[in-house]
């Protein structure tokens, strides 16, 4: 009985190894299978990749920042003492060339208009008896009452008198000239510095009178040493997605403590979208270099110096040229020297030749 069960027990393991071992047989030809599948894959992109050199023009741009003002500007002063009796012009509002803008009154314009009219009035009245004089010495004389030398005298007397009246009356018209101030230019009144009721000098400045129709930016740059400014391009940005050209039309001579130079910046898109006091910024185009030599930025490589160099192919290897740039724009680098224009550049894998040939030079002690 032992050995008939041995026997199947015998049988029962023998038919599981087969089991098995058609299991795996199948499992391993679908994993091999598909192994086969895999060696149909696209082929690898290549680690190294050359091309020749570009010719590209490189624009150096500086950035600036400034603000605009006018280039024609007033300061309005009071030219009598007196109080701000009424403010014609409103704040920051247009206003046209000879159009009143203030006018001054109070006790002391008072006390001077007054003083005036009573000396043209004194003198307006002895006038006439002067004439009357004149006239009764000229019949004295012909009836050789009176000697000439009192007509002369009478006739001076007279004419001092015609004199001082028109002195006078224009002192009168001039101080009423005076008391109201002016436009001298048209343009925005801005800069008000007094109220109504405020009591002034003569010669204080009131406000300002600024000509919008000719404007300026005022900046600040750092350029490059040995660079010319004036008639240089500037842009002007407003935002991302709009901006303006003008032009510098004058370099000030004279830097500023930060060693920044100042330049007037002008042109006719200025004067109609701008306005005095804006804040702006942009650059200025120094310099244009066209038909340069250029690599794409991936061909560069630096050593722990900040060194460029380059790879070029040579015969059945790779070249390493060291190279002085220049300007980098769009993703691409001026090359200044150190690369001819027939020469194949490595633009992929620029970095594994340059540490390949390190880990050549430097073996890393075991």
């Amino acid at each position: 009985m032992k050995s008939k069960n041995y026997i199947t027990l015998i049988v029962a393991v023998f038919i599981s190894g087969m089991v098995l071992a058609y299991w795996y047989m199948n499992h391993r030809g679908a994993a091999s299978g598909n192994l086969v599948s895999s060696n149909y894959s696209p082929a690898a992109q290549p680690l190294i990749t050359t091309a020749q050199p570009a010719l590209r023009t490189f624009t150096l741009r500086v950035p600036w920042i400034g603000t605009v003002e006018s280039q024609a500007s007033v300061e309005l002063t009071a030219l009598t003492a007196g109080r701000i009796e009424v403010i014609h012009a409103e704040d920051q509002s247009h206003i046209e060339k000879g159009k009143l803008v203030m006018r001054l009154g109070g006790p002391q314009v008072d006390g001077v208009r007054e003083k005036l009219s009573a000396e043209i009035e004194s003198l307006g009245s002895q006038i006439e008896p002067a004439q009357q004089t004149v006239e009764r010495l000229k019949e004295s004389l012909k009836a050789q009452l009176a000697t000439k030398d009192q007509v002369a005298a009478a006739q001076d007397a007279q004419a001092r008198l015609e004199f001082q009246l028109r002195e006078t009356r224009l002192s009168l018209k001039t101080f009423e000239n005076q008391v109201g101030i002016s436009a001298p230019i048209s343009g925005i009144f801005t800069n008000r510095r007094v109220s109504v009721g405020q009591d002034v000098n003569a010669g204080q400045v009131v406000g300002e009178i600024i000509d919008t129709g000719r404007l300026r930016i005022v900046a600040s740059i750092f350029p490059p040493q040995g660079i010319k400014l004036q008639g240089k391009e500037a842009t002007i940005r407003l935002d991302e997605n709009q901006s303006l050209t003008s032009l510098v039309r004058s370099v000030l001579p004279r830097a500023l403590s930060t060693g920044a130079v100042t330049v007037w910046i002008e042109g006719p898109q200025i004067d109609t979208q701008l306005r005095p006091g804006q804040m702006v910024g942009g650059d200025i185009v120094v310099e244009v270099r066209p038909h340069t030599l250029a690599v794409p930025e991936s061909a560069i490589v630096y050593d722990s110096k900040e060194h460029p160099y380059l790879f070029v192919s040579k015969d059945s290897s790779y070249e390493q040229l060291s190279i002085q740039v220049g300007m980098e724009q769009d993703g691409w680098v001026e090359v200044l020297s150190g690369l001819k224009q027939d020469q194949f550049v490595v633009t992929q894998g620029a970095y594994e030749l340059f540490y390949r040939q390190f880990n050549e030079q430097f073996k890393v002690q075991d």
